[in-house]
């Protein structure tokens, strides 16, 4: 049975451990289609990886199969599932992975804290969605590996839920999820939105959590590591030094023309980023 199974993990491509996966999916389901979405996400970085997917899955057909494997707690007590969402499924740890798609399915708009500590809390599975623990060994491959559930457990169960097997089959349902606080835009005592960059991607392009929506009519100058920019523009080459344009994806980007705006201002995720009322002239 045809089916389309993606793949976002932090294991690179200069060892085999994405090969492996790929070997056990197929040799489940021979027909199944199986796309890479990334495999350099920094080891470990669970926010990157959550991000990743939140700005893919959409584009795929409905039906797919995603699978997201960031798991520095492989081979402990943390929960592996499945989640099922109106278009997709997503097969993943349960540590924070899911976060953006949780937050995006369930259209929330939401109030969390404002530094974005890194604290994972718990968030009931949205209205229309369902969830599993994956506890149901037989669509495991074996022997289980402790450091390699990637190969052993997500791979086998994405493998068989493509040819349609129901999800209660693959273990219990849940009624929560792990994420971790996502931060939202919010005014300051001036007046002014401030934002976090929540991504930098290959290109050293700042991802912002500020959306169309939130920039003036009129437009807005940005301020960001002390730095000024008046410089918008609707495509990268359009500008010349620091700009700030909205990317693909809706979000506004701050980037620096033929170099790396994160390098150039030494920014990371989690720094503020701010919307002046009035933009120089």
């Amino acid at each position: 049975m045809s089916r389309v199974i993606t793949l976002t993990t932090d294991f690179g491509t200069g060892d085999g451990y994405v090969a492996s996966m790929k070997g056990v999916i197929l040799g489940i389901n021979p027909q199944a289609t199986v796309v890479d979405i990334s495999h350099s996400v920094e080891p470990q970085f669970i926010r990157q990886a959550s991000f990743i997917i939140h700005t893919s899955w959409r584009y795929f057909p409905e039906g797919s199969i995603h699978i997201v494997v960031v798991d520095p707690g492989v081979g402990s007590h943390r929960r592996a599932v499945v989640l099922k969402t109106p278009s997709a499924y997503f097969v993943a740890p349960d540590n924070g992975t899911l976060s953006y798609v949780l937050h995006e399915v369930a259209d929330v708009q939401g109030s969390h804290n404002r530094s974005a500590p890194d604290q994972a809390t718990s968030r009931a599975v949205p209205e229309g969605c369902e969830a599993v623990s994956l506890t149901a060994k037989e669509y495991w491959r074996h022997p289980v590996s402790a450091t390699f559930h990637g190969r052993d457990i997500f791979a086998p169960v994405a493998a068989h839920l493509s040819l349609d097997i129901p999800l209660t089959k693959f273990g219990e349902k849940v009624d929560s999820l792990t994420v971790f606080p996502i931060p939202v835009p919010f005014k300051d005592a001036t007046g002014h939105t401030v934002g976090h960059i929540i991504h930098i991607d290959r290109f050293g392009n700042l991802v912002t959590n500020l959306r169309s929506r939130d920039i003036p009519q009129g437009g807005a100058a940005v301020e960001v590591k002390n730095q000024r920019i008046d410089n918008t523009g609707r495509y990268y080459s359009q500008g010349s030094g620091l700009m700030a344009l909205i990317g693909s994806n809706d979000y506004l980007e701050l980037s620096f023309r033929d170099g790396s705006a994160a390098s150039i201002l030494g920014a990371h995720v989690g720094d503020t980023i701010k919307l002046l009322n009035q933009p120089s002239r």
